[in-house]
């Protein structure tokens, strides 16, 4: 835990604007709740910019490998098809 504590604290602007990427993807997702096709459209951008996230901070932590890479587009990816089914009740 003291770890975890630390990484925020060392990183804390990078999580900052994760939190702002997440948090702006759940308020339009809300926000268009009667416009499904907007929904869409809000859950690629927030997945979008999550994986741009996720490799800019690791390329600035020089840790940036194409496993890392992988995990965030299929992080990216299952959220994106679990929001698809959720909004077209697939």
């Amino acid at each position: 835990m003291n770890k975890f504590c630390e990484d925020i604290g060392e990183h804390f602007g990078h999580y900052l604007a994760l939190l702002f990427i997440l948090g702006f993807g759940i308020a339009s997702f809300v926000f268009f709740q009667r416009t499904p096709q907007m929904q869409i459209v809000s859950a690629f951008l927030t997945t979008s910019f999550y994986v741009l996230w996720g490799i800019v901070h690791h390329y600035i932590e020089k840790d940036l490998h194409i496993r890392v890479v992988i995990e965030y587009m299929t992080v990216a990816l299952l959220g994106f098809l679990i929001l698809w089914s959720i909004i077209y009740r697939a």
